[in-house]
């Protein structure tokens, strides 16, 4: 069917290794996986899918913040990440689910039968190409959150966060210090495996410092020299 919003494109790595910086899909191939995708329109807190849920269709951010979590037997929850716009979610082990996957914000999101997607990969080995370019987009993700929460001060665990945030928003050059954080303490704790006081203290000792000022959704880099330098200090 046809969709009422374009198709962005899915966000991977280029040959050059460097992400997001020119169209990686063709207006043709944009305009098939729009034809094979169901629009949805979600408001904030809604579930797209639940862990161990048959992983029938994969899912592509047009608009909005999702989380990917998993409720543990001991009560804890761990989130194995955020997905912002552009990005591919909902790929699976075994036929299903590994994650539950909620919205922070209200989204847009396009999902895409797996049947339907195979199909497309057959017949366009570039746009195959481009898949297996997100997943090695993927495995760079899980191995930054590893060095993130590798590291044994909150306020570099934070930083890097906020950093990781802003590499993620920024466009073309352009370099930001107002980035949006609309996901919550708790949503930060869990995914930096740190408990949900002790972000709130890391952040106040951020502020004190001078160094970020954080706000209801949003996080203010103040001075940009030392909070490059508390980033790089793993």
């Amino acid at each position: 069917m046809n969709l009422e919003l374009p198709l962005p494109t899915i966000r991977a790595m280029s040959l050059s290794g460097v992400s997001g910086k020119r169209p990686l899909l063709s207006d043709q191939q944009r305009r098939r996986l729009a034809e094979a995708a169901t629009l949805l329109k979600l408001p904030a807190r809604a579930i797209v899918y639940r862990v161990g849920e048959p992983a029938d269709s994969v899912f592509i951010n047009g608009g909005g913040v999702v989380i990917s979590f998993k409720d543990m037997p001991s009560g804890k929850r761990r989130v194995a990440g955020f997905r912002f716009y552009a990005d591919l979610f909902g790929l699976a082990d075994r036929g299903k689910y590994v994650n539950t996957a909620r919205t922070v914000t209200a989204a847009t999101i396009y999902k895409i039968s797996l049947e339907t997607l195979t199909a497309l990969l057959r017949q366009d080995a570039d746009l195959e190409f481009q898949f297996v370019c997100k997943l090695v987009h993927e495995l760079r993700h899980s191995q930054r959150k590893a060095i993130i929460v590798a590291r044994r001060d909150a306020p570099g665990r934070i930083a890097m966060f906020v950093d990781m945030l802003r590499r993620t928003s920024e466009e073309g050059e352009r370099q930001l210090d107002m980035i949006e954080m609309p996901m919550t303490r708790a949503d930060i704790g869990d995914y930096l495996n740190l408990a949900h006081e002790s972000v709130s203290r890391a952040c106040r000792r951020l502020t004190n410092m001078g160094i970020i000022e954080f706000e209801k959704g949003t996080a203010h880099i103040r001075d940009r020299v030392r909070f490059e330098k508390l980033v790089a200090r793993n």
